[in-house]
């Protein structure tokens, strides 16, 4: 394993050459404000939301007359 390894054979953190050497250049990360939703994603998040729901109110209902004794 030697190449990964220190003299003691513990893992040792491998870092870019560049890196090391100080070559590497860094670039700012634009901080963009997050687009608006268009009506029709609005609407696809609205619409799966209240199915969601609808389901889970569904499920609620039939829990209770699940217990058949048969």
């Amino acid at each position: 394993m030697g190449l990964f390894t220190d003299g003691k054979g513990r893992p040792e953190l491998v870092m870019h050459p560049d890196i090391k050497l100080g070559r590497a250049h860094y670039r700012p990360v634009d901080d963009e404000p997050e687009p608006e939703e268009t009506p029709k994603q609005r609407a696809r998040r609205e619409l799966k939301m209240r199915l969601s729901a609808e389901k889970r109110a569904r499920e609620k209902k039939e829990k209770p007359g699940d217990t058949n004794p048969q």
